[in-house]
């Protein structure tokens, strides 16, 4: 039987290294095994970066992560909370700096001992967009142009594809660009079949090439190398391409009020909805609808998104409410 693996808990960060934020790479890394889910890695590290932060500033300060406790995660929690209550924070992205400190002490101390319930502390999430993406063609234009001029040209193609496929921000990145122009030319149409999420396809998810698509295809084309097949480069890796062409637009996005690359995404799901319903979105409008209509433009965003749940469209277009009816269903 083996033994289970243990931690050096008389040294500084558990014999993970001198310093904390390297230690908590070092553990994720292990918990995650190895390079793998680098997407996964790099979020939780980015998250706890907060709570290490909330750490310093403590009277005295926390250096050594065998030094937090579960007060600790109590009381960054309690802050948090502050935050959602006063609307200074989304409900949303405190409970997922809270699951992040789970996850990581869990790396960090091989045990569960320092665990927090998010939704009892911040409050239970809505998974309903109730807020415009704002990521309108104008806005996204100015970000191209601001991220040319930092010749971030991979980046500016991101934001493109982003923006004109519904693509996640892998999805985006790993797209096969030459199959997707072959694609275009023959058919007028592509398939999302790259860098899917859970490694799901459907032959379902067929995009309609518009001049959005086609200008945004031809771009990406333009900036890859002679033997490149997309947006990351022959000889990187996804984690290069986050690192050198992603995080640098995030400031851009924002400076021109787009909050993230995932409203890029929202922003055309909400165009599909309703281009197939022939009405407004619900986050856009309240009032009478056509519930049949609505179903439709629904369809198409949970087809397109490469989603196989129903109920996922709402997190992009928001909900309708069911006393909001149209005169079919009162007849």
């Amino acid at each position: 039987m083996s033994k289970k693996k243990r931690r050096v808990s008389n040294k500084r960060n558990l014999g993970l290294g001198r310093n904390a934020d390297h230690a908590v790479k070092k553990a994720l890394r292990e918990s995650y095994g190895g390079d793998a889910h680098y997407s996964s890695r790099f979020t939780h590290y980015s998250r706890f970066l907060a709570f290490i932060d909330w750490l310093l500033d403590l009277d005295p300060p926390v250096k050594d992560l065998r030094k937090i406790t579960l007060e600790h995660a109590l009381g960054f929690g309690a802050q948090l909370a502050e935050f959602v209550n006063s609307a200074q924070m989304e409900v949303s992205y405190a409970q997922n700096l809270l699951s992040t400190i789970n996850v990581v002490m869990r790396a960090v101390r091989l045990d569960q001992a320092i665990f927090v319930e998010p939704s009892k502390i911040v409050g239970k999430r809505s998974y309903i967009r109730d807020t415009l993406p704002e990521a309108t063609w104008e806005k996204v234009e100015l970000a191209v142009e601001l991220a040319e001029q930092k010749g971030h040209f991979r980046g500016a193609a991101f934001i493109l594809m982003g923006r004109a496929y519904g693509m996640r921000s892998r999805e985006s990145a790993l797209a096969d660009l030459h199959r997707l122009k072959l694609e275009m030319d023959l058919k007028g149409a592509v398939l999302v079949l790259d860098g899917t999420k859970g490694g799901y396809k459907s032959e379902d998810r067929l995009i309609q090439i518009e001049s959005h698509q086609r200008r945004a295809l031809e771009y990406a084309l333009s900036v890859i190398s002679e033997t490149g097949t997309c947006l990351v480069d022959t000889n990187a890796s996804y984690e290069e391409f986050r690192n050198r062409c992603i995080q640098p637009i995030r400031p851009i996005l924002k400076s021109v009020g787009i909050r993230c690359p995932h409203d890029l995404r929202a922003e055309r799901f909400i165009d599909v909805y309703e281009k197939e319903s022939g009405q407004l979105a619900p986050v856009k409008q309240t009032g009478p609808f056509d519930r049949e209509a609505d179903l439709r433009g629904r369809k198409a965003v949970s087809r397109e998104s490469g989603h196989q749940r129903p109920t996922v469209p709402s997190s992009y277009i928001g909900k309708r409410h069911r006393t909001n009816r149209g005169k079919k269903e009162t007849d």
